[in-house]
């Protein structure tokens, strides 16, 4: 892919971010961030999820993409904000006999 130059106005604070990010990453700057930011986002854009509670208690969700459509039925969804990560840590989760499915590329 071709690089162009390209200037623009963002948010000081997202700027200062992405060039946190990137000395973590080991990338060579903030727009490697950005452009980053911009394939995730390009590669979501056109997806469309769809809930439905049921009376059952059961919580219907179609995830719509343009190459495919995902159905699944979840008997319970549980939100925490309060959590201990550790508890959630590959190993763990693993064990436990979850398998990562997604994670965004680093």
């Amino acid at each position: 892919m071709c690089k162009v130059r390209f200037s623009t106005t963002l948010d000081s604070e997202l700027v200062s971010k992405a060039k946190k990010q990137a000395s973590i990453e080991g990338l060579n700057g903030a727009n490697a961030v950005i452009e980053k930011a911009l394939k995730l986002y390009f590669a979501n854009r056109d997806v469309v999820v769809w809930e439905k509670n049921l009376d059952n208690g059961l919580l219907q969700k179609l995830i719509v993409r343009p190459s495919k459509m995902v159905f699944e039925s979840i008997q319970k969804r549980v939100i925490k904000n309060d959590y201990d990560q550790a508890v959630v840590s590959d190993a763990i989760m693993q064990n436990k006999g979850f398998q990562k499915v997604w994670q965004m590329s680093k």
